[in-house]
C-alpha cells in the first residue's frame, strides 16, 4: 500500500506543470525537443511579431492600399486590413478562423496603425488592450478598417 501511494504521488508530481493563464507555448529556440513548452509573455511575443512584420512591409502596404482603393473582387481570396490602436499600450490582435485553420497574430504599436493582408473568411477577433479585453466575430469579405482603444 505504501509503495502504491508513493508511486501515485511521484507520478502526480512529475506529470503536473503549473503555468499562468494566457501563457503562450512555443518550442525553445535551438531546442532539440519540440515537446518542451516555453512560457513567453505578451511583450516578447509583440517584439517578435513586430520584427517579422517589418519584412517586406513596403510590399504589404502597397497590397493593402490596392485592396482599399479598388472595388472588392469576390474572386479574390485575400483582402487588406488596417488596424488603428488608439490606446497607450502595444497590442496583438488575434484573428482565429471559424471553421478554418487560419490564425493571425497582428502586432499594432500604441497610438499607431498597422496594415496586413489576410485571407477572407469568418474570424473571431480577440485582444488585450491595456488590460481591457476585446472580442468580436466578423465575416471579412471586404477590406477591414478597425479602430481599437481602451476608452
Amino acid at each position: 500500500m505504501k509503495s502504491i501511494f508513493s508511486a501515485l504521488f511521484l507520478l502526480f508530481f512529475l506529470s503536473c506543470e503549473v503555468l499562468p493563464a494566457g501563457s503562450v507555448y512555443r518550442s525553445a529556440p535551438g531546442s532539440t525537443s519540440a515537446t518542451k513548452p516555453v512560457v513567453k509573455n505578451e511583450r516578447s511575443e509583440f517584439e517578435e511579431l513586430m520584427a517579422k512584420d517589418q519584412i517586406d512591409k513596403r510590399k504589404v502596404t502597397a497590397e493593402v492600399l490596392t485592396y482599399l482603393l479598388n472595388e472588392p473582387d469576390p474572386k479574390e481570396k485575400q483582402t487588406g486590413a488596417v488596424i488603428e490602436n488608439k490606446s497607450n499600450c502595444d497590442m496583438i490582435l488575434r484573428l482565429v478562423g471559424i471553421n478554418s485553420t487560419k490564425i493571425y497574430n497582428l502586432p499594432i504599436p500604441r497610438q499607431s496603425k498597422n496594415q496586413f493582408v489576410i485571407d477572407k473568411g469568418n474570424y473571431t477577433l480577440k485582444s488585450d488592450i491595456c488590460g481591457a479585453n476585446y472580442y468580436s466575430q466578423k465575416n471579412i469579405t471586404e477590406p477591414l478598417v478597425l479602430k481599437l482603444s481602451n476608452n
